[in-house]
């Protein structure tokens, strides 16, 4: 063979081996959706142990039982995570207004071992750097994949973890319900330095962690109705811990082959989630709902520091006596938005549904504690001039903002049609008048998220709605709500 046959054969060569490399670099992708991870496989079935809790709400008080709960349960399962799909904090006036903020909750979570966390929309209700304080004394992360620009307010959120354990790898992505208006249910100059994006959006971008794990979990802080859409949409993921509607899912079963839980709120229930892999792949799952309320002994150490937190005096002040029992939210909003009106000078006062935060209060003494209870979230109060047309659209506008129910109101009673287009008004002692310009009260938050129309651009009186209700049961002594209805 010459010289010249040799070169051209060698150059085929090439071209040949040249063609097989790039085809399969082009088919790489494609196989790496079904890869397994590269590693010994585990000895036998390995199990991997969650404990899950959602929207503690500041409930200190249930930390001694579920503690022993804890200590049980490890007992049994070394290797036990324990995780929270967001909402720790407001509830409860002991935590929410302790100096820091929020600390006996994240001490207490501290103190339990909790692996993950994700955040909540009530994680913002106190200011970023509220936040940034608990995410830097927290032992634990905090996990968002969907929130971005968190890192220009210091703020330190991982969208993923991957945890070892048993020789098999787990992925945890964590997100946050997104509202309408493109933000979490908080108070929007809390989160006005961040943008979010839709879970529905995010989740698919983390596909990928099913071909680098053998175990995906979504802890959700989204709502059951989303997780079950997200469930639908991406059934690579193994199991949904959720949060966020409070739901109690007595029974948790699978949704298009993924699990999905919910413990209701207020640590009153965990759920116990156990996952047999094999191989490297999930082969079977299970969830169990347990009682915390059922756990007889607290755990004494626990017990002690609950203790100390609720020894704070200025809570336990006496304000007023209620003459009888508090016993729908309605009631409670009715005190609330008379505080307001009397105490701004209003003609009217609305609050929003959501922003009363328990359904009834026992009669006798109620306390500095209790109005916090009420009231945890330190908005101002704002008072816009409108007239009578205005207030009618505004009630509207709020009628549809809280998903069709009526604000809380004082100084009139009135009534919305279902689809809300229509209002009727009654004023005690006078004609309510589409003309006239009245002053209406309401809290910064409504202010802030309501459609107004107003004939100001309101004024702040530089007093919460909290404290408007400190001073107003402190003028009166003496209330009585009880059947107090003012809205239909």
């Amino acid at each position: 063979m010459n010289k010249k046959k040799l070169f051209l054969l060698l150059g085929l060569l090439a071209v040949v081996l040249w063609l097989t490399l790039c085809n399969r670099s082009k088919k790489e992708p494609q196989q790496a959706e079904t890869r397994k991870t590269e590693k010994a496989t585990t000895a036998g079935d390995a199990e991997i142990v969650i404990l899950s809790v959602n929207d503690m709400h500041s409930s200190i008080d249930m930390f001694p039982k579920f503690a022993t709960m804890v200590d049980s349960l490890r007992a049994v399962y070394p290797d036990l995570l324990l995780f929270s799909a967001g909402d720790n904090r407001t509830g409860n006036p002991v935590n929410d207004q302790y100096e820091p903020v929020n600390y006996p909750m994240i001490e207490l979570m501290n103190r339990m071992g909790f692996d993950l966390c994700t955040v909540g929309n009530h994680e913002w209700d106190g200011d970023v750097d509220n936040l940034r304080n608990d995410l830097e004394r927290a032992k634990f992360p905090f996990l968002c994949a969907n929130v971005y620009d968190f890192q220009k307010v210091g703020l330190d959120f991982k969208p993923f973890v991957t945890i070892e354990q048993q020789g098999v790898k787990m992925a945890v992505v964590g997100m946050i319900e997104i509202r309408h208006d493109g933000i979490p249910g908080t108070h929007p100059d809390r989160v006005k330095d961040v943008r979010f994006k839709n879970a529905k959006v995010v989740l698919p971008e983390y596909k990928y962690l099913r071909n680098e794990n053998d175990v995906v979990v979504l802890l959700s802080h989204c709502g059951l109705e989303d997780d079950m859409e997200l469930a639908q949409a991406n059934p690579w993921l193994d199991a949904i811990i959720g949060g966020h509607s409070h739901t109690l899912i007595e029974r948790p079963s699978e949704t298009n082959g993924v699990l999905i839980t919910q413990s209701g709120s207020h640590l009153k229930y965990a759920t116990l989630v156990k996952l047999k892999v094999k191989n490297h792949k999930v082969i079977w799952k299970e969830a169990v709902v347990l009682d915390v309320n059922k756990v007889r002994k607290e755990k004494p150490e626990i017990k002690k520091l609950v203790d100390e937190f609720n020894d704070t005096p200025a809570l336990n002040e006496p304000l007023a006596v209620a003459k009888t029992k508090f016993e729908t939210p309605q009631e409670l909003g009715c005190m609330m938005t008379d505080a307001m009106r009397e105490m701004s000078g209003a003609d009217f006062a609305f609050q929003n549904t959501g922003g009363v935060r328990i359904n009834f209060l026992k009669k006798g003494p109620i306390t500095v504690k209790d109005v916090y209870s009420i009231d945890p979230f330190n908005n101002e109060v704002v008072v816009f001039e409108m007239t009578g047309a205005q207030v009618k659209r505004f009630i509207v506008n709020s009628f549809r903002k809280n998903g069709g129910f009526p604000s809380f109101v004082s100084g009139m009673t009135y009534s919305v049609d279902d689809d809300g287009r229509n209002v009727w008004i009654e004023m005690e002692g006078e004609n309510f008048s589409t003309k006239k310009v009245y002053k209406v009260a309401m809290n910064s938050y409504m202010a802030s998220t309501v459609e107004i129309e107003s004939e100001d651009d309101g004024q702040s009186m530089f007093m919460t709605s909290e404290e408007m209700m400190i001073e107003f049961l402190r003028k009166h002594k003496a209330v009585d709500y009880q059947g107090v209805v003012r809205t239909k």
